[in-house]
């Protein structure tokens, strides 16, 4: 079944009975991301597909990358897939996934979306960090812990094979946004290399700021 909005169409399973909790909150959460990205709209109306088999979901990502236990969500193709909730919980890592959960992964990879259509001038080199620290921050921050930053520029560079990834992230990200300008942010967004250019001052800075929200 489909439902339309806007900016995005939901094709999923009707036994999938919390689909109109999901559009609800997300009605409210796309245009407030949106806002921050100063988009009107996006470029185009995206999918969000949502997986009633984990094993074709797996299928799916084997197209772009290997498949790992704690992948449930992604922006791939350009458009937002995601398991269902019953195919969440066959998984190790999403077992408990709840309803919320599964609205703010969705939130979480709208984020990526709107960053796409928000790029200027993309750049071959991976920035998995950048991208991560903001998705984490404005589609679901709930829950995440206050941690100290061990990891080197070149672990964080090399974002998914660094234990804890997401987390380092969500702490560069909540130190860039409460620490940078939005207009600054914005332009590391349209002009990635910029980002990269100035991305060992950032990681060094948030490291030793992770220091000292830590001992708070």
């Amino acid at each position: 079944m489909v439902i339309e909005r806007k900016n995005y169409i939901v094709d999923y399973d009707e036994k999938d009975k919390y689909i109109s909790d999901i559009i609800e909150y997300l009605d409210n959460k796309s245009n407030e991301i949106l806002d921050f990205f100063e988009l009107k709209e996006l470029k185009r109306q995206r999918k969000i597909v949502i997986y009633n088999d984990i094993e074709k979901y797996k299928k799916h990502m084997e197209k772009y990358s290997k498949y790992y236990d704690y992948m449930c969500a992604d922006t791939n193709d350009g458009n937002i897939n995601t398991l269902s909730l019953e195919e969440a919980h066959k998984t190790k890592t999403h077992a408990d996934m709840t309803i919320d959960d599964l609205k703010r992964v969705i939130a979480h990879e709208f984020v990526h979306i709107c960053q796409q259509d928000c790029e200027i001038e993309p750049i071959e080199e991976t920035i998995g960090w950048f991208w991560e620290a903001l998705a984490t921050n404005l589609g679901n921050p709930e829950r995440r812990n206050k941690i100290e930053i061990e990891a080197t520029n070149n672990d964080i560079i090399n974002f998914n094979s660094l234990p804890n990834n997401y987390l380092i992230a969500f702490i560069i990200g909540n130190y860039m946004l409460q620490i940078y300008s939005h207009d600054q942010i914005l332009d590391y967004i349209k002009y990635p290399q910029k980002l990269l250019n100035d991305s060992d001052e950032i990681l060094n800075n948030a490291r030793e700021w992770s220091k000292k929200i830590k001992a708070k």
